[in-house]
């Protein structure tokens, strides 16, 4: 590994140093994520994107193996793309060991499903890739998080920040720091990664908790620098057998690895998590779109987009392309595609603070894009959905009967004017191709939007519109009438 260059700077050198010095601040014009069309970061990780028609194919680091890398779009809302329903601020990659369902057996004892490895987990260690730097910059940050839990096939959480310039990437999911990046630690500050056990209050930046004599360590070349987490379990009753399946992930049925990171830049309304698609340049995006694209269609058989989420296709399938915004600054419907689109319960008004609503684009520009999902009435251009603590809804339907649903969504069929939308919600009670409609109205004073619920009606013609809001008449109540904030409510 003779190619890897790693420099290690005193506190005292690292104060006039590089990029994020005080005299840089502000000094950088800002970035247009939308218009840039060079490459400017491409991926922390060696990728081949040519030879796999809907994949790509990521090296393994102590082997001469593969795993097969499939992706989410930046923005995303819906499984299996993202369990974050507010909006997704990065990509999620998923590397699998199986080339294909081929090499997953689903008839092991008491209905179990996995992968072989047949020489444990020494055979996944050995495929796992690894993240690497790109040029020159600065790691700014390592970050204990603390164990993983048993669904992970290392004992270590780790995260990590690079700075390249103006640009901040913030690696998720490491399982293990690199041999190499843990040896220059023994060798510079003799601190072990691999021992390292800390009381939780130690927990953070090791630079700061264990009190090294630098603030960064500066990069020059390409480094690796860490092992991204593997979600693997032992089959029940198969560890003798070598199987293991993927407990815990979306991906029950098969181990994977959580590829996982954020990127940020200095935008022109503020450093912002900007999509990392649009910091390739426009020639490589187009090539992962097209990716994106026959993952997402019934031609190719995906190993993500799987018959599991099949009757949610209407929902994932919307989030189609690469980039549903080119950054965390967003707008649309009327101001409520704010900050990707998702809001929170307020708790300023006496209520439960427990539930989250999100305002979903639909992508109808890609070539994956099927209009025959939809209301073909009314082909809408926006998804919504919500999402509470107790996971069911209970709604009283036109009959008076009521419904218990599990994360609601549906079609914005109509966005007739400002302040008012007509809902087609989908598969309530989990029943397929059962909907009902329901008028929506809302008003957004001082970054809260406040939403009046209409009642249900079986049919859109019949659906009559609540009056219009008066904030100074309408109680909010939480279920009726709902404010909502930006301020992210932990456990979503």
């Amino acid at each position: 590994m003779n190619r890897f260059a790693l420099l290690f700077v005193s506190l005292a050198a690292a104060a006039f140093s590089g990029c994020g010095s005080k005299k840089d601040e502000g000094a950088a014009p800002a970035f247009n994520a939308c218009s840039n069309n060079s490459d400017i970061i491409n991926l922390p990780f060696f990728y081949d994107a040519d030879s796999d028609p809907n994949r790509i194919l990521v090296d393994s680091f102590d082997s001469d193996g593969q795993v097969y890398v499939h992706f989410s779009p930046f923005g995303a809302h819906f499984e299996p793309m993202t369990n974050q329903a507010y909006g997704n601020n990065k990509v999620n990659f998923v590397g699998f060991f199986s080339e294909s369902d081929d090499d997953i057996n689903d008839k092991l004892a008491n209905g179990e499903s996995g992968f072989r490895a047949e020489v444990g987990a020494t055979e996944l260690h050995r495929l796992r890739p690894m993240y690497i730097t790109r040029g020159i910059g600065k790691i700014t940050r390592i970050d204990y998080v603390g164990p993983a839990d048993d669904t992970y096939l290392d004992d270590q959480y780790w995260t990590m920040t690079l700075e390249y310039g103006d640009f901040e990437v913030k690696l998720d999911h490491i399982g293990k720091l690199s041999a190499y990046l843990n040896g220059e630690l023994i060798k510079w500050f003799g601190f072990d990664s691999y021992a390292y056990s800390p009381d939780p209050a130690n927990y953070g930046n090791i630079f700061d908790v264990e009190g090294f004599a630098s603030s960064h360590i500066e990069i020059t070349g390409i480094v690796p620098v860490g092992y991204p987490q593997v979600r693997a379990s032992i089959v029940p009753g198969q560890i003798d057998n070598g199987w293991y399946n993927g407990a815990g992930s979306p991906f029950e049925d098969r181990p994977n690895v959580q590829i996982e990171y954020f990127v940020s830049a200095p935008t022109e309304n503020g450093k912002k998590d900007v999509c990392l698609f649009e910091l390739l340049s426009t020639e490589r995006e187009a090539k992962f779109q097209k990716i994106l694209d026959n993952d997402l269609s019934e031609e190719y058989d995906s190993q993500f987009y799987n018959i599991t989420y099949e009757d949610t296709a209407w929902q994932w399938r919307a989030e189609s392309s690469v980039c549903i915004s080119c950054s965390t600054y967003s707008d649309g419907l009327n101001g409520l595609y704010k900050d990707l689109g998702g809001w929170f319960e307020d708790d300023g008004n006496g209520t439960s603070q427990d539930e989250l609503i999100s305002f979903v684009p639909i992508a109808t520009d890609t070539p994956s894009y099927n209009a025959g999902l939809y209301d073909p009435e009314s082909p809408p251009e926006w998804l919504i959905l919500r999402r509470n603590f107790a996971g069911l809804f209970t709604w009283e339907m036109e009959d008076g009967s009521t419904v218990e649903t599990n994360y609601p969504a549906g079609e914005i069929i109509e966005n007739i004017e400002d302040g008012l939308l007509l809902v087609k919600w989908r598969d309530l009670g989990q029943v397929i191709g059962t909907s009902d409609f329901q008028y929506l109205r809302y008003d957004i004073t001082d970054s809260v939007v406040t939403i009046k619920f209409g009642d249900f009606s079986d049919t859109k013609e019949s659906t009559i519109p609540p009056n219009p809001i008066d904030l100074t008449i309408d109680l909010i109540d939480g279920d009726k009438v709902i404010a909502y904030v930006k301020d992210k409510i932990s456990g979503f």
